[in-house]
Formats: structure tokens, sequence, C-alpha cells
């Protein structure tokens, strides 16, 4: 099934209101009693199923009350959440980085994912306007599958996560590459160099995804087009560490709470005939063949858009942004 948030008619309501939407993205039914996405995960056992009986009403046009989705009206998923951990699934994107470096990548990056602990307070919608801020701080887009999860109890093991998936996502990380290389010299990891990440209106249930789903990896092209071009289409086949793997590492040493989004970090694949998810790695691409990027960094008026089709349908609805400096 399908799930996305509206806006509250009630001001002191932050988290949205949760509907329930079709599969071909054209049709919608509000949840009685209104009720956030985050509050539905919290107690996922007793609301799943009423979500379910509502899709499949949807779906089989026996629904009452379903309304027309205007996706224009939709908020993100979840426009907060208890935590969002981002992990480097894709070792393509960091053999990338190190070869445009002369380095070597560790053979440790084949067994532990790299991850850090992102912005979860403000999740922004997906039509959100992309902040640069300051053009020398090095604005860059990373188009990236996410996992919701249930409550997960500390230490559960990788081959044992599956039951606590209970929504993917699709989102954009935004970056300020200039800052990040400030941050890595302090060895303490990310923090200004991440702002807000924009998420696509719907998440889907792991069912919704069909064939395209194997238990640990999405296999479907992220579709990327920067002013109205094609930028990439990289494929979620390649991710070396399966969404267990990354979730596991996330809870190694604590629990997660039911609404924790973990991100595979950029789509990327070994071929660059796919293209890119994130301007850094294209420019590592250029660093690797030419000596020196040629791309530039995200310019005020850049076009961004990322989907990702299934069965010839948006799966999650498309994130669309326009790069600015100030919102």
């Amino acid at each position: 099934m399908k799930l996305a948030s509206l806006p509250s008619s009630d001001p002191s309501n932050r988290n949205g209101e949760l509907i329930v939407v079709s599969s071909d993205n054209t049709r919608a039914i509000r949840v009685e009693p209104k009720i956030s996405l985050i509050a539905a995960l919290e107690n996922w056992n007793a609301w799943e199923p009423k979500l379910r009986a509502l899709s499949e009403g949807l779906n089989n046009k026996t629904a009452k009350a379903d309304f027309q989705l205007d996706l224009q009206q939709c908020i993100s998923p979840l426009p907060h959440c208890h935590g969002f951990y981002d992990g480097s699934a894709f070792l393509s994107h960091v053999i990338r980085a190190r070869r445009a470096r002369g380095d070597q990548m560790p053979e440790s990056a084949k067994v532990t994912p790299l991850m850090y602990q992102g912005v979860s307070d403000f999740m922004l919608p997906w039509s959100s306007p992309i902040d640069l801020m300051d053009i020398g701080f090095g604005g860059d887009f990373e188009a990236e599958f996410g996992v919701i999860l249930r409550d997960v109890p500390k230490g559960t093991p990788a081959d044992q996560m599956a039951p606590y998936f209970a929504l993917f996502c699709l989102f954009n990380d935004i970056t300020y590459r200039e800052i990040v290389k400030q941050e890595i010299e302090t060895k303490f990891g990310f923090l200004q160099s991440k702002p807000n990440s924009s998420f696509a209106p719907m998440v889907v249930t792991p069912d919704e995804l069909g064939s395209a789903w194997d238990g640990k990896r999405i296999l479907l092209n992220v579709e990327v087009k920067l002013n109205n071009k094609v930028f990439g289409h990289p494929n979620g086949r390649e991710m070396h560490f399966s969404f267990g793997e990354l979730v596991a590492h996330a809870n190694r040493t604590r629990p997660l709470s039911a609404g924790t989004i973990v991100g595979t970090g950029t789509v990327s694949n070994e071929s660059k005939e796919s293209g890119f998810a994130c301007l850094t790695e294209k420019r590592f691409q250029e660093i690797i063949e030419n000596g020196k990027p040629s791309t530039p960094w995200l310019q005020p008026g850049d076009h961004l858009e990322i989907d990702c089709l299934l069965n010839g349908v948006s799966l999650f609805g498309a994130i669309d942004q326009v790069a600015k400096i100030g919102t």
C-alpha cells in the first residue's frame, strides 16, 4: 500500500494527517479517526491492517469518501521522525571517491558500512526549494532510498531484520560539499554540511514493490534529471550492504524507535553509463578521466527532479525542487 500526509487543519498538529493512496496515484482516502503517520507507526500492529483494508477498498474501487489526489497538497510523509541514519551502501560511490584522490578503498569498507546520524526534526516536502545559502558552500543533491522502521530491539541481527521494515521512501539528502571538506578534517562527523533532507510525497509497504523487492534491496532505477536533462538512472541492485545490514549497523548498541529512517546513501552503479545520482560522483569521474572536475555545484535556478518508476507509474511520487539562495 501507499501512504502520504496532508497538512492538518489543527495548527497545533505539526505531523500532518495520514491518507491512503491508490497504487496508480490518482485517488486517496482519509484515515478515520485522524492520525499522523508517526502515530500509526508507533502502534503499527493495530494500524497496519486498518490501513491495508482502506488500501484494498481504494484499489478495488469500493471505497467510500475517496477523493482525487493532488500531490501539490502533500507534505513530507514524516514531517519529523525519532531518528535518521544515513549510510553509504553503494561501494562504487566510495571507490570513485577514493580513485579521484589517488587512493585505494580499504578492505574494511566492504565489511562495515559508513553511516552518520542526520537531521530528523524537520523533513522537507518534495517541492521545497533547495536553499543553497551560499554558493561557496558547494550545494549538492543525493538521490537515495530509505527504509522506515517499526520499533527495532537493540542488537537485532541483519538476517532477522525484515519484519521491522514498515515502509520504504525516496529522498534527496541535500549536502554542502565544501563544508564536508572542513568537517571531515575534524574527524568528528557531519553536522553543518547536512541540512534538512527532502522526501518524495509517498511511502510504500514492501509488498507494493512486488518483484522489485528481493528482501534485501530495491531493484529499481532512480531517475535523476537536472535542468530537464537526464543526469543518471542508477539501479538499487548494486547496493553492497543490504537494508538489513544497514539497520543492524545502526542498532548495534541502541534500539531504534518506530518511525526511524535509515538511508542507503547515494544510489550508484559501477558503470558510468548509468549516470549519477549526485554531483560529487560525476565530479569524481571527471577527475579520474580528466584530472579535474568540470561539473559545477548547484546554482540558483537549477531544477532537480528525482523519481522512481514501477510498471510505468511513479512509485513514491517525484521530488521536484529548484535551487535558490534563501527560501
